[in-house]
């Protein structure tokens, strides 16, 4: 899909003023434009986006990647959105603010994904029993955890449901398959037939397979720099330090079923901030 896009229609006009600057091809030697815009014929301008979608294309596959990983939808699909976002990159990038192209296509690129799957979510229809059942699993789940201090099993949640054990599993599933996209969305299911979210996910992995890109790792420090107290301290000791949640709480003073829930809270805080940086400038 992404071919299609790249070798047929030209890219779409969205406001943008000035010409296509040096700063926003990369490093990479690429054809240059008049500095009035107005000036530069269509064929130059349009084989200069070219080139700079094919120059960059790895990253849209890259946060394509990310999100096809935890959601059901194809890949291709994301492919194909994502590209808009880095049409939109290239058309409005202002080299006078001082930031990276790429890092700022990361964001146009992740926002356009993320509404394209919001999207995608509006338009299903679920049976009205597992709509409602869906609020009251979460409702259950967190009521289970205080009561036991651990992640209840399968059958603890149907039984306090009220619902049979293969019905759990429709709901679960369903919510797998069709929710937003966030840190508490259930995206792994193991053998005993509980799941992981992606935080969960993270956490378990401990990050030894999760590597941030160069421009990521900038976005990601700035957003950590709007984090204080205690819930910077949690996700330094988690992510940076690689601690476990036993050794987070004994760090702190606190219960291992605290230290889960302020790490919950914390990277909510995170991803927040993150949040504000994909809007468009």
């Amino acid at each position: 899909m992404s071919r299609v896009l790249l070798e047929s229609e030209s890219p779409p006009e969205t406001g943008r003023t000035g010409p296509l600057s040096p700063a926003a091809q990369g490093s990479d030697p690429l054809p240059l434009v008049s500095p009035d815009r107005n000036t530069v014929p269509d064929a130059a301008l349009k084989q200069q986006q070219k080139l700079l979608l094919q120059k960059h294309m790895d990253l849209v596959q890259r946060i394509a990647r990310n999100y096809s990983h935890s959601v059901q939808s194809h890949f291709d699909d994301l492919v194909q959105v994502g590209s808009i976002g880095l049409l939109r990159a290239i058309e409005r990038f202002d080299p006078a603010r001082k930031t990276q192209f790429r890092t700022y296509a990361a964001h146009l690129i992740t926002s356009e994904i993320r509404h394209y799957l919001r999207d995608q979510v509006a338009v299903i229809r679920l049976p009205r029993d597992l709509q409602e059942l869906m609020p009251k699993l979460r409702q259950a789940e967190q009521a289970l955890w205080q009561q036991l201090e651990r992640e209840p099993e399968h059958e603890e949640l149907a039984a306090y449901l009220g619902i049979s054990s293969e019905k759990l599993t429709e709901v679960r599933q369903l919510e797998s398959n069709h929710a937003p996209i966030s840190l508490d969305q259930e995206s792994s299911r193991q053998a005993n037939g509980s799941t992981m979210t992606i935080l969960e996910q993270l956490e378990d992995r401990r990050l030894r397979s999760f590597h941030l890109a160069q421009d990521d790792r900038i976005i990601l420090q700035d957003s950590m720099d709007k984090i204080k107290g205690q819930s910077r301290q949690i996700i330094e000791f988690a992510f940076y330090q690689d601690l476990t949640q036993t050794e987070i709480a004994k760090q702190l003073g606190i219960s291992q079923m605290q230290v889960s829930r302020r790490l919950k809270k914390a990277v909510g805080e995170l991803w927040d901030t993150l949040n504000t940086r994909v809007t468009p400038w």
